[in-house]
């Protein structure tokens, strides 16, 4: 007779308990529900697995929450303090110039007006003046190749140097280099070449319409000045190049004429160059070379300068709002994370409603946060050294900038009094442009922070917390805590308690939790395993005895 504890015994699975895919047959002879029993032996260690996980969900929410703060700063950086974009970068001069221009004829030049610029109208003469150039020497007749018209893929052989190996000297405001060529050297190799000989401070160009090698300095003014000498191996005569050919730069000649004023000799090393706040770029491709004149209009605008400051603090509000929110969000205790039991009996707008509800408060008082929004406040509020302005609605010398008076909204910045902070642009600029952008020079913390501009201190904030634009370092604290997972050892307890460091030790937590489980679980049915199998034999030896009358 085969004993039926047996089956019990050679399985590992349960059923109503909760563990495996194995299917024990028990209770046979004690007719007992084993399954149920051991199930509910076995509510305090699967409460210590819900614990658990339900604490690993709550950091992996708290993970998401911190990651979601930290992707709506990068979004402010990238937008407003990338220094690649000057045209939307919050921190350049050229988004506080309360002007607009406009110029009679573009062929002449473009300007730029500056915080500190002259309204009126401007006249720009080039009928006795000229452009800036650069030192320059240059073939004295067409380059040309035994095969007919040279390119640049020609090489020196076919130019007509005579040599394998070929040198030349250029020297280039008192610094001489040598550049070495090669027969079998293509003329962009020698371009190439002579650009990196130099540091780029002398730059090498072929026309292949006209058939005119040039070389010259990268920089334009009297002050520049070029020769060529010594070749060897015909490398200079290959390139239709005189050895012992110089050239010097020129200065910018032009008149400039200001509003109400009269015409005045401007003598500059380069065609783009600023005067009282005004950036001038003269053109080269025609009209100033062909001693044109024109007129050009500056005229105010704070519009610009107000709806540029206005857009940021709008983003920038949105971001102090969701932190304060998360600050002060009260925790529902009546919604913790659901166990995977719940979970299963639930539908799935009551696990997202439920959850909802759970999440609220997961980030309540949290210190980086707090620091964070304290810091952000602070940049605003602190007096910015030496600017003769303030933040704040009241005094003579205010913006009309201050901070929410409602004190659940964390700090937010408004612009209180509209007109009070366009006088301030339009009367102003040079102090708004400090009181936002000053860069200080100081090595102490302190007097750094007290003597940069409000915009420069929110910068700094924001690379401290969440790192430069464009990236997103480990070491910035919020990123650090959020992303930065130290702790790799077997029993979690190393690292510096980030939240992949915590969810790390979780993760062992449960599966030291979930081996204890399955421990016990198996001893329990060994145990009533080893009832069934007492069972089974007292019953067979009743039977025997029944058998014999006894």
């Amino acid at each position: 007779m085969s004993d039926i504890s047996s089956t019990s015994t050679t399985t590992t699975g349960m059923t109503g308990a909760g563990g495996g895919s194995m299917i024990r047959i028990t209770g046979m002879a004690s007719g007992l529900d084993v399954d149920a029993i051991v199930k509910k032996m076995l509510v305090a260690e699967q409460n210590k697995i819900d614990k658990a996980k339900q604490d690993q969900q709550t950091i992996q929410w708290k993970q998401e929450a911190y990651q979601d703060i930290i992707k709506d700063i990068k979004d402010l950086q990238n937008t407003y303090f990338n220094s690649l974009d000057s045209a939307n970068n919050i921190l350049s001069s050229s988004n506080y110039a309360g002007f607009d221009s406009s110029v009679a004829d573009s062929t002449v030049l473009s300007v730029t007006p500056g915080v500190s610029s002259q309204t009126g109208t401007y006249k720009v003469d080039f009928t006795d003046g000229h452009l800036a150039a650069t030192a320059s020497v240059s073939t004295t007749d067409k380059v040309s190749s035994s095969s007919g018209d040279a390119s640049l893929s020609s090489t020196m052989k076919d130019l007509g140097m005579s040599g394998s190996t070929g040198t030349f000297d250029i020297t280039y405001n008192g610094t001489t280099k040598t550049i070495t060529v090669n027969s079998t050297d293509k003329l962009s190799d020698v371009i190439n070449n002579i650009s990196n000989a130099t540091s780029g401070a002398v730059m090498a160009s072929f026309s292949q319409l006209t058939g005119k090698f040039t070389i010259q300095t990268a920089n334009t003014g009297s002050a520049q000045n070029i020769t060529v000498s010594n070749d060897s191996g015909s490398s200079l005569t290959a390139l239709g190049i005189t050895t012992g050919s110089s050239g010097t730069g020129e200065d910018a000649v032009v008149k400039i004429t200001p509003p109400g004023g009269i015409a005045v000799t401007v003598t500059k090393s380069t065609n783009n160059f600023t005067i009282d706040g005004i950036t001038y770029n003269l053109q080269s491709a025609q009209g100033a070379d062909e001693g044109k004149s024109t007129t050009f209009t500056i005229t105010q605008n704070t519009q610009k300068v107000y709806d540029k400051i206005n857009d940021f603090l709008d983003k920038y509000n949105a971001i102090v709002d969701k932190i304060q929110t998360k600050l002060s969000e009260k925790k529902s205790y009546d919604y913790p994370p659901l166990t995977d039991a719940q979970r299963s009996s639930m539908s799935a707008s009551q696990i997202t409603d439920w959850e909802t509800k759970a999440k609220t408060g997961i980030l309540r008082n949290d210190e980086n946060l707090q620091s964070l929004l304290t810091s952000m406040r602070s940049a605003f509020t602190t007096a910015v050294s030496n600017t003769g302005l303030s933040f704040g609605k009241y005094g003579s010398n205010s913006i009309g900038l201050d901070t929410s008076s409602d004190i659940t909204e964390g700090g937010k910045i408004t612009i209180v009094d509209e007109q009070k902070f366009k006088a301030a642009i339009a009367e102003h600029g040079d102090q708004i442009l400090k009181l936002f952008t000053n860069i200080s020079d100081s090595t102490d913390k302190t007097t750094k922070f007290n003597e940069s501009g409000i915009f420069q201190r929110l910068s700094s904030i924001f690379v401290d917390n969440v790192g430069y634009t464009g990236t997103t370092l480990n070491s910035a604290i919020l990123t650090k805590y959020a992303n930065y997972q130290g702790d790799y050892s077997i029993y979690g307890s190393s690292g510096t308690n980030t939240l992949p460091d915590q969810l790390y030790r979780q993760t062992l937590l449960i599966k030291k939790l979930n081996s204890d489980f399955s421990d016990k679980q198996e001893k329990y049915y060994q145990q009533f395993s080893a009832l069934e199998t007492a069972l089974t034999q007292m019953n067979a030896q009743q039977s025997m005895l029944s058998q014999y009358g006894m």
